[in-house]
């Protein structure tokens, strides 16, 4: 499938196969994650961590952390429960996270650093954004569905002590042959979000 095709054709798929993913596959989805663009590129700084997860057990304390969280709100505790029953079917997930290595070199380039840094946390989200792209676009090449969750934040400070980390969690994404056919929601028509000068 030629890539604009696969981009207008991917839907996210939240229940998934009881079916394990052959390793082979899972390193590719890795290795398009990493071929993201790095920030600033002179630096070949590549601000993310991939904690990829095909362990039940650890799947399962993730879950099961998410739906015995008690948030502020019912609405966030609905959202958080249901984030853990996607989880909890993945064969794999993968943990994503800031490693902030751009500002572990603030001392070494501080001139470099004093300028860009009112810029650098938004750079390295995008650098990530587009990794976890990249991986959600092979992986749906390969045959694979995925989903990408953001409601797990609410807990972050939970899951970092699972993986014993103090990096900045930003997403959690599943994988898994779907069990679901998957809707895409329509896009609103360009002449509403784009403006040509």
């Amino acid at each position: 499938m030629d890539i604009f095709s696969l981009i207008k054709d991917r839907k996210t798929i939240r229940k998934y196969k009881d079916k394990p993913i052959p390793k082979e596959i899972i390193d590719k989805i890795v290795e398009a994650g990493i071929w993201g663009p790095s920030v600033p590129s002179f630096l070949k700084i590549q601000p993310w961590k991939f904690v990829v997860v095909t362990e039940k057990k650890r799947i399962k304390q993730i879950t099961e952390l998410l739906k015995k969280s008690k948030k502020t709100g019912i609405a966030i505790n609905i959202m958080l429960s249901s984030a853990a029953n996607i989880i909890d079917k993945a064969p794999f997930i993968i943990v994503v996270y800031n490693s902030k290595d751009l500002e572990k070199l603030k001392e070494k380039f501080k001139l470099i650093y004093s300028k860009f840094a009112r810029i650098i946390k938004a750079a390295q989200l995008s650098a990530i954004s587009a990794a976890i792209q990249n991986m959600i676009l092979v992986a749906e090449d390969l045959g694979i569905s995925s989903c990408w969750l953001d409601t797990p934040l609410f807990c972050k400070n939970e899951i970092n002590k699972i993986f014993n980390t103090n990096n900045e969690l930003i997403a959690i994404l599943t994988f898994g042959y779907s069990a679901e056919k998957g809707k895409r929601s329509p896009r609103k028509p360009i002449s509403d979000t784009v403006d040509y000068i």
